[in-house]
């Protein structure tokens, strides 16, 4: 049966590998486009059929595709950022470091600010400074040396992209801007004034805390990002997930109101080409302000949330414990937020009790970070349960490290969804696993979720952004200093992991009908890959990237490869 002109296919992607991800995980050779949406995937001869005189033809040659990525823990505003200030990447001397800042200080007037990126290199600066020729950090008279005259200060690494500790650097003059000297008291046991023998400190300030607070008390003299410098760098965030065949991602850790307002600007600019679901990073500072705000959100954040297919709103991120100086020095410097993005908090036991109570009974789906907490979170959603069934709500639990089978039953029953974050837990911070065969099996137990039924997705958390490494992390479960694989019954199949980075993750947003997936009906958003995901080395998984992507339809990453 010849089609009608009105069921003619607007793109037709042919000859390729066309991973669906569907029900039966079946592979085609072509997929139509109609508007927004799949129209059909099948057969090249099928799905040519569909093909009209104005339907745009792309011949995969033999190509992968896959549905859109969907990162569940993404801190895309992030990486935009990180490209504002000047990278020490590659630098691995003191010398190389200075001469990265002599250039930079040449591009300014006299008083104004250089401020880096961490020593090392990214994504996770590790191995710092045993990495440098010297094997120590350069200190503010040798920064003193190219830059007499403007204020210098090295950033310290965001401690979530390795572990603490934080070590920034700031030169003489930025000390003296800051009002640092021989007397002054570091604000918090968790901060250190590195000092010569003489007392005089050597610039180099260590931060021990989960979360730095350097830039929030020491160094608050130290330029902030701008509105705009946001807005502009999410808008590159965004150009730089799609090329690596993200469409879509779920901010469970929350975001704060400069964040939610970059992306209205951008949104109201039609210039959004990921789809973001984002959770609400409150500010309140008592069970009291936070009842007001959950009233106040209740009626749209509430349930599945409000927006459109593009921005979308719903439920709260909500701290369990955490240290009170780390959220008071933060909370005092609101509305920034810094690298963080989010607002951070402090919530004893029985107020964290309190405020999931209440976001229950507001409807609003709570989001929270279990990594060493998991039992004492549990118990509280358990005992909330019992008044006000959450189990059809998505509550989500995130940075799920080791959990028992007990464990993963109550996730279950009380219809929890994990986020797992397999290239930090195994690969970066996995050396503990490599003696402990048995707390091995039970951390990031991909295999167990599936066995038990527990509805899971796996997130970057933005180290590196690229999901590509998250996946690989879950198919070989490989420790970064000794190579050797953590809890092998664990592993995942490659179209086990797709799946979870894919339907996994539309299932956070309530979309699983929707997206996660390239079949009939649903939104087409999908990526080219640069190779065979199914066939390639599995050394190489980590350097697969986008060669084409597409957001409903819509090409908005090309490499000019097709």
């Amino acid at each position: 049966m010849i089609p009608r002109e009105s069921e003619k296919a607007d793109v037709i992607l042919h000859a390729g590998q066309i991973l669906t991800v569907g029900a039966g995980d079946s592979i085609e050779q072509a997929v139509a486009i109609t508007g927004e949406s799949v129209q059909a995937v099948g057969s090249d001869q099928e799905v040519l059929a569909l093909a009209g005189p104005n339907t745009r033809t792309i011949d995969l040659r033999g190509r992968t595709v896959i549905p859109g990525i969907i990162d569940i823990h993404a801190h895309m505003d992030r990486e935009g950022l990180k490209r504002i200030g000047p990278s020490l990447e590659g630098a691995n001397s003191i010398s190389g470091i200075l001469a990265i800042i002599e250039q930079q200080v040449a591009q300014k007037r006299p008083g104004e600010w250089v401020v880096t990126m961490p020593v090392g290199d990214p994504p996770n600066y590790a191995d710092v400074p045993a990495s440098l020729r010297e094997g120590r950090f350069p200190n503010r008279w040798d920064i003193d040396k190219v830059s007499p005259d403007n204020p210098v200060y090295i950033r310290g690494i965001w401690t979530p992209w390795n572990v603490p500790p934080s070590v920034a650097i700031a030169n003489s003059l930025a000390l003296q801007l800051a009002g640092i000297g021989r007397d002054t008291q570091a604000p918090d046991s968790s901060v250190t004034i590195e000092r010569d023998d003489t007392g005089e400190p050597t610039g180099i300030l260590v931060d021990t805390g989960r979360f730095p607070s350097l830039e929030f008390t020491l160094m608050k003299v130290v330029p902030r990002f701008t509105h705009q410098q946001r807005v502009t760098a999410l808008k590159e965030s965004m150009r730089l997930y799609n090329a690596v065949g993200t469409t879509g991602t779920y901010e469970g850790h929350g975001v704060a109101p400069e964040v939610l307002r970059a992306y209205k600007e951008v949104w109201d600019a039609s210039e959004m080409t990921v789809r973001a679901h984002l959770v609400l990073s409150p500010a309140w500072e008592s069970v009291a302000e936070a009842a007001q705000e959950m009233e106040r959100w209740a009626h749209s954040a509430s349930g599945r949330g409000f927006g459109d297919s593009m921005l979308h709103i719903s439920g709260y991120y909500i701290h369990y414990g955490g240290s009170r100086y780390t959220a008071s020095a933060r909370t005092a410097e609101l509305p920034f937020t810094g690298w963080a993005g989010f607002a951070q908090s402090y919530n004893p036991p029985g107020r964290f009790r309190r405020l999931v109570k209440l976001a229950a009974q507001h409807k609003l789906r709570v989001n929270t970070i279990v990594a060493d907490c998991l039992d004492e979170v549990l118990e509280v959603f358990q005992d909330v349960h019992r008044e006000i069934p959450i189990n059809n709500e998505r509550w989500m639990i995130g940075h799920v490290v080791e959990t028992s089978t007990e464990q993963l039953e109550l996730i279950r029953d009380l219809g929890l969804i994990v986020e797992t974050i397999p290239l930090t837990h195994l690969w970066l911070r996995g050396r503990r696993f490599v003696d402990e065969p048995e707390a091995a099996d039970q951390a990031v137990a991909h295999r167990d979720y599936l066995d038990q039924g527990v509805r899971f997705g796996l997130g970057t958390d933005n180290k590196p952004y690229s999901p590509f490494p998250t996946i690989w992390a879950a198919v070989v479960r490989q420790e970064r200093t000794t190579k050797k694989m953590v809890g092998p019954k664990q592993c995942l199949t490659r179209i086990e992991a797709l799946k979870a980075i894919t339907m996994g993750g539309a299932y956070f947003c309530f979309e699983e009908d929707r997206r996660g997936s390239l079949e009939t009906g649903k939104l087409a958003d999908l990526a080219v890959l640069s190779d065979d995901y199914l066939a390639v080395p599995e050394d190489e998984i980590p350097g697969l990237h986008s060669v084409l992507t597409m957001v409903g339809g819509q090409v908005v990453h090309s490499s000019g490869d097709l």
